[in-house]
Order: structure tokens, then C-alpha cells, then sequence
């Protein structure tokens, strides 16, 4: 009897937590390095609605548009975000069903990348390639020509 309660004591914190019972959105960044995929960390990953489905009354008060998640990814490449939060007023709202949300990912050496998906409720995961950057520069300008008359080599020069 004792096992029982501790079962059902576990339970409902399980269900009172934040994120208990919400959706959690999850992923993957990943690049492509000849033909290999490698996992991308420190990326920043942002999601926010681009179309919101019906609007739940705790809304009423708050724009739409203030709505941000943000994840930084581990070495793994893997993200979490488990919920919104208002640049307005610093409330945080789960993700709902049924709305698009854009999802843009930035990490230096890499270019932008953006997607929008439809969030289905629950657990969702999602896995985004990005581009890394080459450094490559091709210079064609000839380069820079030494002009002894402009050098000043460490006497001074009268004129």
C-alpha cells in the first residue's frame, strides 16, 4: 500500500511540473562536411509563431509577435525548447498545436538558416542541416604594389 501512494505521489508532481504535460520541441543541428554529417554546437536555435491557430484566452493580453523560444545546441548538435516567452512581459506560454512557427538557426561560420513546420503537440523533433562558410577568397586585384615613394622606412624624410 505504502508503493502505491509513493506511485501516485510521483504521478502528480509528474503532471504539476512545468513541461510535464507540455509539448517539448527537440532536434538536431547537423552540417554536411564531404558527404559526412557532423553535429554543430554553440548554434543558436530560435522559434516563434509565423501563423497562429486559434488564439487560448491567455492570450488576450499578450502579442503574438512578442513570442521567442531560444535553445543554444550542446556538442551533440541537440536543442530543447520547451516554451515561449514574451519580450514584453517576460511570461512564458507553451508551444500549441496546430500553429507555424518559424525555426532559424545562426552560428558564426555558418549561414543563416531558416524553416518554418506546423507544431503537432508533444514531443516534436525536428533536424536542420546548415551551410558551414568557406573562407576561401580569391583576390584578382593584382594585390598591393610597393611605391618606394610612399614607403617611409624609419628616417625622416624631407621634402
Amino acid at each position: 500500500m505504502k508503493q502505491a501512494w509513493i506511485g501516485v505521489i510521483v504521478l502528480v508532481f509528474l503532471m504539476g511540473c512545468p513541461g510535464g504535460s507540455a509539448g517539448v520541441l527537440t532536434g538536431k543541428i547537423i552540417a554536411n562536411r564531404d558527404g559526412t554529417e557532423v553535429p554543430v554546437a554553440d548554434a543558436q536555435v530560435r522559434v516563434w509563431p509565423s501563423e497562429p491557430g486559434a488564439k487560448p484566452a491567455k492570450f488576450e493580453a499578450e502579442a503574438v509577435q512578442n513570442l521567442r523560444g531560444v535553445s543554444i545546441t550542446r556538442s551533440s548538435g541537440q536543442f530543447e525548447i520547451e516554451a515561449l516567452t514574451s519580450s514584453a512581459t517576460a511570461a512564458e506560454y507553451p508551444l500549441l498545436k496546430g500553429w507555424t512557427y518559424v525555426i532559424e538557426v545562426e552560428v558564426p561560420g555558418y549561414y543563416i538558416t531558416s524553416s518554418t513546420f506546423e507544431y503537432g503537440g508533444g514531443s516534436q523533433y525536428l533536424e536542420m542541416e546548415i551551410e558551414e562558410k568557406t573562407s576561401d577568397v580569391l583576390d584578382t586585384s593584382g594585390g598591393v604594389q610597393e611605391d618606394d615613394k610612399q614607403l617611409h622606412r624609419g628616417a625622416i624624410r624631407k621634402q
